[in-house]
């Protein structure tokens, strides 16, 4: 099965992905509060600069730990 591109998913991680508000809309409050918190030591930072790059080339997932 192909992965789509997720136009929504992706504008929610490029303006409010920053918070963790991607993990939220995809279902998961335990790894939204672990984005959170990383956040300000600024490793939330890269995460969500991550996850972008995940998104854009269609393999996101929410727990890669799962």
């Amino acid at each position: 099965m192909e992965k789509i591109f997720d136009v929504k998913l992706f504008f929610i991680l490029l303006f409010l992905g920053w918070f963790g508000i991607d993990k939220l809309y995809k279902k998961n409050w335990k790894m939204f509060l672990a984005k959170f918190l990383t956040l300000f030591v600024l490793i939330g930072i890269i995460w969500n600069i991550y996850d972008i790059v995940m998104c854009c080339l269609k393999n996101y997932e929410v727990n890669p730990f799962e």
